[in-house]
């Protein structure tokens, strides 16, 4: 018996450290949850289900949220005018084209969406539209493409005539160049900060995917959308757009060989004013227009 007693000593001590270890690290990983309900494994799933705030930026550099390059941008358009001019004109119906617009309706940005909501068709073969990119974080945008895809052909057998352009004055002279905070491209990546917005007019592109000619209004009036081709830091993504809630249209018609619609243009401030310029039939060089005040309906 006394004999076993070393033996049992040297045991003893031997197992003592190793179980004294072991109670440590368990009660320092008791201690790390404690607060949390639950282990460290079971936090990220947590934060994750309950739409906890995103993990911080690790040695990688990346912003915390960054969820890559298809969510680095918000991306809308809207139509703003033609190829020739960045004066937005509509075919309308003669009778609609007299209707004082409403109370709201105060400058030609808001005059262009009211024409749009009340059937009225953009005049003119080439659209341009202004595309309004927001960086949500710090990025390289490049506009690649602007296409634009027809949706369904617009059947206006049913509307009456006659068609006449309808327009808006602001009063003053359009700016020789670009205001601030626009940017017409070049080819090359354009930097945006967090937060940051930036205006691009941009044309149509005239060739296809396969590089040869297109033109996506043969004839007629046409809903169409926008399909827009970005390079964000490098990595391409593609947008399909509408205008708002509704899809764009293209294209009114106005002028014909030897002739030239009424046209309506209205002032709306500092007070509203309507001026009609009488329709054109001639042979050969094109009158000067007769324009003159005219009383809404």
């Amino acid at each position: 018996m006394s004999a076993g007693r070393p033996l049992v000593r040297v045991v003893a001590i031997g197992v003592l450290p190793a179980v004294l270890a072991f109670a440590a690290v368990y009660a320092l990983r008791s201690g790390d949850g404690d607060g949390d309900g639950g282990s460290d494994r079971a936090r990220p799933a947590r934060t994750a289900a309950t739409g906890g705030p995103p993990a911080p930026a690790g040695a990688s550099g990346q912003p915390a949220g960054s969820t890559g390059p298809a969510g680095a941008v918000e991306l809308a358009a809207t139509l703003s005018g033609t190829a020739y001019s960045t004066e937005l004109t509509f075919e309308v119906p003669e009778a609609r084209a007299r209707v004082s617009p409403p109370e709201w309706v105060r400058d030609c940005v808001r005059f262009a969406a009211w024409a749009r909501d009340n059937g009225g068709v953009p005049v003119g073969p080439e659209p341009v539209h202004t595309l309004t990119l927001r960086a949500r974080r710090s990025v390289d945008v490049q506009v690649a493409a602007v296409r634009a895809v027809p949706v369904a052909q617009v059947d206006r057998a049913g509307e009456q005539g006659p068609w006449v352009e309808l327009a808006c004055r602001d009063g003053v002279a359009s700016p020789a160049a670009s205001p601030p905070g626009r940017w017409r491209g070049g080819g090359m990546p354009h930097p945006l900060a967090a937060g940051q917005t930036l205006e691009v007019p941009v044309e149509l592109d005239g060739l296809d995917e396969s590089g040869g000619p297109v033109d996506p209004f043969p004839g007629g009036v046409s809903d169409y959308r926008l399909r827009v081709e970005l390079e964000v830091d490098g990595v391409p993504q593609t947008y399909n757009l509408r205008d708002g809630d509704r899809d764009f249209r293209c294209c009114g018609r106005i002028t014909y060989m030897g002739y030239q619609a009424a046209r309506y243009e209205w002032t709306l401030a500092p007070a509203r004013a309507l001026r009609y310029c009488a329709e054109l039939r001639y042979t050969g060089k094109p009158p000067p227009r007769t324009c003159g005040p005219r009383a809404p309906a």
